[in-house]
């Protein structure tokens, strides 16, 4: 199940905005942003929709389990790779499988 306080902050962090603004943006108390983030209370299904307009997300990608940003060492892993021939990403997609059946 899905810690919605935390998944509140990380997608506020992802969108670089603080805790602050996001009540700001959203018409909310800090201190309810901060009480939700933290899990002492639930958000509404109205204040959780105007966190998700205000992070310009669907409700369907707030409780999708998987992060639109990856994890910056994962991003430049990716981004090493693109660089590569075909036959040297499936050298190193072999290798990192030796890696994972360890």
């Amino acid at each position: 199940m899905i810690n919605v306080g935390m998944r509140i902050k990380e997608l506020r962090e992802q969108a670089g905005i603080s805790g602050r603004q996001l009540a700001k943006i959203t018409n909310l108390d800090p201190s309810q942003i901060s009480k939700i983030e933290k899990g002492v209370s639930k958000p509404s299904l109205d204040a959780l929709d105007r966190v998700c307009s205000a992070l310009n997300i669907s409700f369907a990608e707030f409780f999708s389990p998987e992060s639109k940003e990856l994890p910056p060492n994962l991003a430049q892993l990716l981004e090493t790779t693109k660089s590569l021939t075909p036959e040297q990403q499936k050298l190193l997609n072999d290798l990192l499988k030796t890696f994972k059946d360890q």
